[in-house]
């Protein structure tokens, strides 16, 4: 699906329509059995699964990435793309995008009237809500109980409730925030590397490797960030954790780095009173040995993930799924 990341407007919404429109003209309504949409919309990419009325899985998808910041229109497109490989894995007569009710765990998604915005863009399901990747995370984790919710993939974020308090740490854009993160680490990674290269600090197999990885020249390193995304710099980090296993000190002082970086984020949470946490993200287990010990008894099992989230946040805000808002 091709849509301008730049378009920010109404056109841009409406070419993902027209072209949603040319993909599945045979998707008409036929029959008014809802059909559940939970989505999982990262920085790296998205998930969708698709669910019965009793919350039975019935099929699941794949799109790019799809965090808030690359625009609210490329968000959408990748959640239909993900949607219609769904829908394809199906037997039997196709489901109509007008059966499905939608709920959307969406990273960079924090500020309200951005989440609105994102609720009033013409689309064709039957419904459609969305909150923050970790606002729904903590939902599934938690069965709607009280906890911390904590995230460290390509970006970074928590999320903490409290009785009736709800309270968002962190999550603010790569820019800015995404501390003890993914692209922190891979960000950290080849700033090193190019003082490395450039004898400003001393160098190590480790800043070689990231070199050979974005460019042999400083000049390429600066050409490939130009456009390189959250996750390019996320995928930079399992060399980190390789090397940092090999004792390399550069490496070992980066991943310390991004180590403290989380912790800072879990007290964070128990600030606002939480007495468990759940850790998730693509980061989570590999970080999690490089924290100290005292953390560690923070950490719960969760009893439910993010489309778990997602199925309670579509109950919250339409009544249906058996009352339960739990998949299966």
């Amino acid at each position: 699906m091709t849509v301008n990341p730049a378009a920010t407007g109404k056109q841009g919404y409406g070419n993902i329509l027209q072209e949603r429109d040319q993909r599945w003209p045979s998707m008409t309504k036929s029959d008014d059995t809802p059909v559940y949409l939970a989505a999982d919309c990262g920085g790296s990419n998205c998930r969708v699964r698709l669910y019965d009325e009793d919350g039975n899985r019935l099929a699941e998808g794949f799109g790019g990435p799809s965090n808030a910041a690359l625009g609210l229109d490329v968000a959408l497109s990748e959640i239909f793309r993900a949607t219609r490989e769904a829908l394809g894995t199906l037997d039997g007569e196709a489901i109509p995008l007008s059966r499905l009710h939608a709920g959307f765990a969406m990273a960079g998604l924090i500020e309200a009237d951005r989440r609105y915005e994102f609720t009033q863009i013409p689309h064709p399901f039957a419904s459609m809500t969305a909150e923050t990747d970790a606002f729904v995370a903590q939902l599934g984790c938690f069965a709607g109980g009280d906890g911390g919710l904590l995230i460290t993939g390509t970006g970074s974020c928590a999320f903490a409730s409290v009785g009736p308090d709800k309270y968002y740490i962190g999550g603010w854009g790569f820019g800015v925030s995404d501390q003890g993160s993914g692209a922190r680490l891979g960000h950290l990674a080849v700033r090193r590397a190019l003082q490395a290269y450039d004898e400003i600090l001393p160098p190590s197999p480790f800043c070689e490797e990231i070199m050979a990885r974005v460019g042999d020249t400083p000049a390429e390193v600066s050409s490939w960030a130009l456009t390189a995304r959250p996750a390019d710099y996320a995928a930079l980090t399992p060399i980190a954790f390789d090397y940092a296993a090999r004792e390399d000190e550069v490496a070992v002082y980066l991943v310390k780095e991004v180590a403290e970086e989380v912790e800072q984020l879990i007290r964070a949470l128990l600030k606002r009173g939480v007495s468990g946490i759940r850790h998730i993200g693509g980061l989570a287990d590999p970080i999690r040995p490089w924290l100290d010990d005292s953390y560690q008894s923070y950490f719960v099992t969760a009893e439910g993930d993010v489309f778990d989230g997602a199925l309670r946040l579509i109950n919250n805000r339409t009544g249906l799924i058996n009352k339960s808002g739990k998949g299966r």
